[in-house]
């Protein structure tokens, strides 16, 4: 029968084991009906039932989701009629085994609800227990149904309506247990270890709160049945089930915590009966005691009166144990199993800390409050005891496994928990400000942090992902967060070396939100060094370069609030940082040079140990160079730069960042050389008289060419070494890898050396510097830059060709820039400097129209700054650089004007000039820009003012005083030398003989020809001696005051007396030593001029003006060759003709008044003729004036001496109109006589001839005065008119006649000049010489003042001189001349 049952499971198809079913039934019917009495028939129907629940377990193997049902309707009608028997009690450990099988394989998804039939089944017997063993079968069945439901409810395939059969499980589970009690089964350890691994010890948190979630009835019955089993456990066997105690204690308190249901605290019952089943062990016992006592604190359920003492207590105890009862076991598993109980038990505690409804809440509240330090101090101190012990743990199984299967450490891990634990408490402690001063909590938990973190690092699972590690860098960061006094700081610090171990492990994400709040902690940090490294560790964690400079810059900014002084950069407290960032080289340069930068740009006045700190960390050479920039002082820094520059030079080639660096790196030198030379100097030794003896000083003897030729070929190095770096940048994108530039440091520098070039005068050199400026601001779109370059070349007369300057075209670029710029001015959005670049542009660009003839377009742009300038409050009332610019702009529109007579309200430029003079003197100082700027234009108006007031027979010296003091301060040689040159001419002019010696002297020692030496007294030379004829004394007399009236231009070569010792040679004058042939020909010059262009011009003007000194003292052998061959050079150098501007009008003139001198009129008139042709672009229109002076006399001169002879009159003094006065009329100009103060009357003669007194001023004087003759060759601007048609005898008939327009000149061939002379033709009779001579002394003998000098002698005015003579009808021309000579 069973084979034929067996047939129709097999095949399962659903008729055939319905058929079987209704057979299983009729058979089982039948034994109940027919029942044999003993145990015959129960046998039979146990054996009967086992075949065929066989039979259904190969039926289930082979389909398990199909027709369960009908295997459940089998099993239920088979189950009621079985029973043990005794006799075969394998039999029913065989059925029982089946049904497990048949349960296990039918507990799916697609057959659960057969499953859940079959086990009702099973659960409707009654739980029968033939033998002990049985059991395990009962447990594996309950246990097995509750974890399958348990699995498919977590997946959501079952309702919530299947924790039904759960709690019908643990029901069923408690009926074991019971039962087992009844039977006495006291060997439990199996039943406990299979406990603690499906459902209690090895289950997860989320099992257990899914447990402790079950109805509380079912949950309580199945443990208190298990508690009661325990209780009656054999002793035997407990030794080697400590941990499976241990186990279900921390299962039990995890359902304790997670019940939402007050807690029944089931781990206080399981230590109770634990201790009493570890009686006999001393040391088990003891700790179970502590454990339980432990545990009951944790549950206390209101506040108690002594809780942190008897906690406090406890703690000790614990310690003790430990330290003394446990030690020498500190190898047996028991200790082990007890301290990962112990950990597991604190892991639990703290998580449960934040919980609201945790059955220890009570216990954290009572941990805070008055003497919450002391009872956390000794919580601490048990895990640090704890941790102690734990370093012999190796295994046990009560530690949670690793998911790396390599590391097998429970040490490691369980020594790590602890620490992990200390964090947990110390983050839930909530002190008072005055307990977190107590250090007292800090030393336990340091030990185990160190503990911790020294086991941590030796982790093969811990890593990036590791859950320990991140936990434990984020239980620091909350430690960080909270820190808000200096003790909790303190212990931070203690872990940060610990912690660096752990560095290359944690995630960066981490690792930076830790940085961040230790930086926020650092402000309580007592140690500056430990702070400071802190801040850099987190800084240097920003990847992002934005917020990284911003929080750089944030950073200086906060220490500067603080007035406190940084002593290192964010990069070198980085790197001696005790908690570094990791960072990759190009992170690290990104990290240097932000901070760099940052300390640049946005730190003010960074200290000098700051930027010695950047200069030990720099990258590069660039670096060094950027912050020497900021150390010019620091003569290491210096020596530093000269090693650099060596060691650059000694390259072949370098690239273009070396390049930088060596510009950067020859300013910083420039600079200090210029620092270096400079000087005091007071303006009392600026005295003419006092110049030799003021050079003569230490610090002032070597100011010369040659040492200024090393600032200028480091400036021009400099300038190149920038151009190297543009061109190549602008043909080379820079990379990301490469370091950032700073453009405005390149500026700057580049600024600087311009400058430098600019203020010593070598114009070529500044020309290269401002030209590439200006395509740098150009292509930096840095628009002051660019018009502060641009000024440069705006100021200048020509733009030198070799620039390739568009000067037009930069100009309309300009005006755009302008047009947008000087609207914005009177808001007050730019630095003053920006203002001023702004005006001074418009200055300079007013000139520029002014030279393109574009002259109304040059006013209204003046107007305009005047208004801009009105427009400023802080510029109201001062005499600042735009004013006085403005005044020199209109200065240089004056005296270079073309049709004076256009303006007839306008200053003359004499007096322009002192004005100009008057507001340099109130000058005030407002930006940085405004000093160089100023002694920029002094420099050009010594230049301009010498050349107005020579052309003008005035000497104006207060420029060339201000200027000389500035560059003699400065140490600038060409500058004192073109002072120099400057007022050479004006003393030429004047004809100061010994001054102008004076002048050349110390040109020759600036130029390194031939220093200067002090003088010796030399005794009085005495005159009485040297002239003993009366006549020849008087003589000498009369000359001597004709130089007081108007200088001797000329001698009689028939006059064979010896020249007066007023007019002889000094000794050691340049001029009796030294060849004029030396300034034209190079190779004699010095080898400083040979190299450099603008010497060789200066050299040349030089030579010029000695050649016009040589004449002035009659000095005239070398002059034929001078002349010649400077003509000759001036020739074949058109470079030369260019660069000496209106000194080659100078030199013409000169050339033209010595051929005159020499007798050759005609070369004369064609030298004056060419002078008068050339065009005059930036010039004293006087040049043209002059010239014209030149050509008429030579025109005169060149007559036949018939003629002369036949007239016998001699020429009368020329009367001249100033062109300031051409437009006067003559009455107006006679009103003017009358009411001017009466002054002597000058004629000019063309010989050195005694005539008697005309007809016409007998009345006026005796008819022995005589008349002295004057010099024709410095004839200044005036009117000239050739009366030829007049009668040469009438004086009558010379009255002044003016023309009624005067047109603007123009460069023409043979253009002449509307001017005309006036010449007294009448007849007289020449008087003897002896009547000459002796009529000369006895006038030169009332009139002689022996205090005089040459210097009183032409200072303007002149003091008018007393002479006896007859009175004479007031001359226009005399009249101009005096009128002239005051302006």
């Amino acid at each position: 029968m069973p084979a034929d049952i067996g047939n129709q499971l097999k095949k399962g198809t659903r008729s055939d084991i319905e058929a079987a079913c209704r057979t299983v039934e009729a058979e089982f019917r039948k034994i109940a009906e027919g029942l044999r009495r003993g145990t015959t028939d129960a046998l039979y129907a146990l054996r009967y039932e086992l075949s065929v629940l066989r039979h259904i377990c190969f039926a289930v193997k082979e389909n398990p989701q199909r027709n369960g049902d009908l295997y459940g309707d089998i099993v239920g009608v088979m189950l009621p009629h079985v029973r043990p028997c005794e006799e075969k009690a394998s039999l029913w450990e065989t059925h029982l085994t089946s049904l497990r099988y048949i349960l296990h394989v039918l507990c799916h998804e697609r057959s659960i609800g057969a499953c859940q039939r079959m086990y009702g089944l099973v659960r409707a017997e009654p739980c029968r227990l033939q033998e002990e063993t049985n059991y395990k079968i009962y447990l594996d069945i309950h246990l097995t149904h509750f974890n399958g439901i348990y699995m498919l409810m977590q997946k959501q395939l079952l309702p919530l309506e299947a924790s039904n059969q759960l709690c019908q499980a643990l029901d069923s589970l408690g009926d074991l247990f019971e039962v087992m009690r009844l039977k006495k089964i006291t060997k439990t350890g199996p039943l406990l270890e299979r406990l603690n691994e499906t459902l209690f010890g090895k289950r997860s948190k989320t099992f257990l709160k899914s447990l402790s979630f079950l109805p509380s009835e079912s949950l309580t019955k199945m443990l208190g049945s298990l508690l009661k089993l325990l209780a009656t456990s054999s002793t035997s066997e407990l030794s080697n089930q400590f941990s499976e105690y241990l186990s279900f204690m921390l299962a039990l308190i995890q359902i304790d915590m997670l019940s939402p249901e007050p807690s029944q605290q089931l781990s206080l019952q399981l230590l109770r009966v634990c201790k009493e089943l570890f009686r006999q062990e001393t040391n088990l016992t003891y700790a179970l005691q502590l454990l339980y006592y432990y545990l009951k604190l944790l549950y206390v359920r209101e506040a108690t009166p002594n809780f942190k003492r008897t906690y406090i207590d406890l703690m000790r105890k614990f310690q003790n144990f430990f330290e003394h009862k446990a030690t020498p076991h500190a190898t047996e598993q028991w200790l082990a199993d007890l301290l990962v109980a112990i950990q597991r038990l604190q892991t639990l505690l703290q998580q449960s800390g934040s919980k609201l409804q945790s059955p220890f809440q009570v216990y954290w509240q009572q941990m805070e409050g008055d003497g919450s330090p002391e009872a956390y101090a000794a919580h601490f101190q048990l895990l640090y005891s704890c941790a102690g012990l734990a370093t012999n743990v190796t295994r046990s199984p009560l530690a949670s496994s690793c998911s790396n299967e390599a590391c097998t450490s429970v040490r490691r891990h369980c020594m790590l928990a602890f620490g992990l634990c200390a964090l947990d408490a110390y983050i839930n402690w909530q002190p008072t400000q005055e307990q977190k001063a107590d250090k007292g909590p800090h030393k336990p938990l340091l030990g185990i942090l160190n503990f911790t973190m020294d086991v941590a690092k030796s982790l093969k699972c811990l890593g990036p992902a590791s859950i320990e590690l991140i936990k434990l860098v984020r239980q620091l960061t909350h430690v960080a967060d909270q820190v808000s006094c200096p003790e909790q700081m303190s212990l931070l610090c203690h872990l940060l070396e610990p912690l660096q171990k752990l560095r290359p492990l944690i995630p960066h994400q981490e690792m930076r939100g830790l940085l961040r709040r230790l930086f926020k902690a650092s402000v309580y940090c007592k140690d500056p060094q430990r702070a400071g490294g802190l801040c850099a560790s987190y800084l240097a964690s920003l990847t992002n370069p934005a917020r990284l400079r911003s929080q750089i810059c944030s950073h200086y900014h906060q220490q500067g609030k603080e007035e406190k002084e940084i002593q290192k950069s964010v990069f070198e407290w980085h790197e001696s940082c005790p908690l570094p960032y990791p960072l990759t080289p190009v992170e690290k340069k990104q990290l240097y040079e932000t901070d760099l930068f940052a300390v640049l740009h946005y730190v003010r006045s960074p200290s000098v140990t700051h930027l010695k700190s950047l200069i030990r960390c720099r990258m590069s050479d660039y670096h060094l160079v950027l912050l020497a920039r900021q150390l010019r002082n620091d003569r290491s820094i210096l020596s530093e730069l000269q090693e650099l520059i060596s060691k650059l030079n000694a390259r072949s080639s370098l690239t273009r960042m070396e390049h930088l660096s060596l510009g950067h790196a020859n300013v910083a030198q420039l600079l200090d050389a210029l620092e270096a030379q400079k000087c005091t100097v007071s303006s009392k030794e600026t005295g003419e008289n006092l110049l030799e003896e003021l050079l003569l000083r230490q610090n002032l003897s070597e100011i010369n060419i040659q040492r200024e030729q090393r600032l200028v070929n480091l400036a021009s190095d400099a300038i190149a070494g920038f151009n190297a770096f543009f061109c190549r940048a602008d043909e080379e994108p820079l990379g990301s890898e490469e370091t950032a530039i700073d453009w405005e440091a390149l500026m700057d520098d580049a600024v600087a050396a311009a400058m430098a070039l600019t203020t010593m005068g070598y114009q070529a050199q500044a020309d290269d510097a401002w030209l590439l400026l200006l395509r740098i601001g150009s292509m930096l779109m840095d628009r002051f830059t660019y018009l502060r370059a641009l000024t440069h070349f705006l100021a200048q007369n020509e733009v030198n060709p070799r620039l390739k300057l568009n000067l037009s075209e930069e100009v309309k670029r300009a005006e755009d820039l302008l047009d947008d710029l000087w609207p914005q001015l009177p808001s007050g959005r730019f630095f003053k400097r920006q203002d001023s670049t702004v005006m001074l542009c418009l200055c300079h660009l007013a000139s520029y129209y002014a030279r393109q003839e574009c002259f109304s377009h040059a006013q209204v742009i003046l107007l305009l700054v005047e208004q801009l300038r009105g427009e400023l409050p802080e510029r109201l009332g001062k005499t600042d650089i735009v004013s006085i610019t403005l005044q020199a702009v209109r200065f240089r529109l004056s005296y270079e004007q073309r049709n004076p007579e256009q303006y007839p309200r306008m200053p003359t430029p004499l007096r322009q000039l002192d004005t100009l003079q008057d507001n340099v003197r109130n000058f005030c100082n407002l930006s940085s820009l405004d000093g160089s700027s100023l002694q920029l234009l002094l420099s050009t108006l010594v230049r301009e003012s010498t050349e107005c007031s020579a052309n003008r027979l005035s000497e104006r010296l207060a420029f060339s005083n201000i200027v000389l003091k500035l560059v003699l301060q400065s140490g600038l040689a060409l500058r004192t030398i073109e002072v120099f040159l400057a007022w050479l001419w004006t003393n030429l002019q004047m004809e100061n003989l010994d001054r102008a010696q004076s002048k050349l002297r110390l040109i020759e020692h600036c130029l390194g020809i031939k220093r200067l030496q002090r003088k010796e007294a030399e005794p009085l030379a005495i005159e009485k001696k040297e002239v003993q004829d009366p006549a020849l004394s008087d003589l000498a007399s009369n000359m001597h005051l004709l130089q007081l009236v108007e200088p001797i231009r000329k001698q009689q070569q028939h006059l064979d007396v010896a020249l007066p010792s007023v007019l002889s040679l000094r000794p050691n004058s340049p001029s009796s030593q030294l060849s004029l042939d030396r300034y034209l020909n190079l190779s004699e010059a010095p080898a400083v001029v040979r190299g450099n262009f603008q010497l060789q011009s200066t050299y040349f003007v030089m030579g010029c003006l000695h050649a016009r000194l040589c004449f002035l003292q009659r000095n005239s052998d070398q002059l034929d060759d001078f002349y010649a061959s400077a003509e000759s050079r001036l020739r074949e150098s058109p470079e030369l003709s260019a660069s000496l501007g209106s000194m080659l009008k100078v030199q013409q003139l000169y050339r033209a008044h010595y051929l005159r001198f020499r007798g050759q009129h005609v070369e004369a008139i064609t030298v004056a003729q060419l002078g008068l042709d050339a065009p005059l672009q930036a010039m004293d229109i006087d040049y043209n004036y002059n010239f014209m002076t030149q050509l008429k006399t030579a025109q005169l001169e060149l007559k036949p001496e018939t003629e002369a002879v036949q007239c016998q009159s001699l020429r009368r003094a020329l009367n001249f109109l100033s062109p300031e006065r051409k437009n006067e009329t003559p009455s107006d100009r006679d009103s003017s006589t009358k009411s001017a103060k009466k002054g002597p009357k000058f004629k000019i003669f063309t010989e050195l001839e005694l005539r008697p007194p005309s007809a016409a001023s007998h009345s006026s004087g005796s008819s022995n005065e005589y008349t002295p003759p004057a010099s024709m060759d410095t004839c200044q601007p005036i009117v000239l008119s050739d009366d030829d048609d007049e009668s040469p005898c009438s004086t009558a008939s010379l009255k002044p006649s003016l023309p009624k327009t005067t047109e603007k000149p123009k460069p023409k061939a043979n253009s002449k000049l509307n001017m005309a002379i006036y010449v007294d033709d009448s007849p007289e009779a020449a008087p003897m010489p002896s009547q000459k001579v002796t009529g000369r002394s006895t006038r030169a003998a009332r009139l002689r003042q022996p205090e005089e000098t040459p210097k009183t002698a032409t200072r303007r005015p002149r003091r008018a001189v007393a002479v006896t003579e007859p009175e004479q009808a007031t001359e226009p021309g005399a009249t101009g001349t005096r009128s002239r000579r005051r302006k």
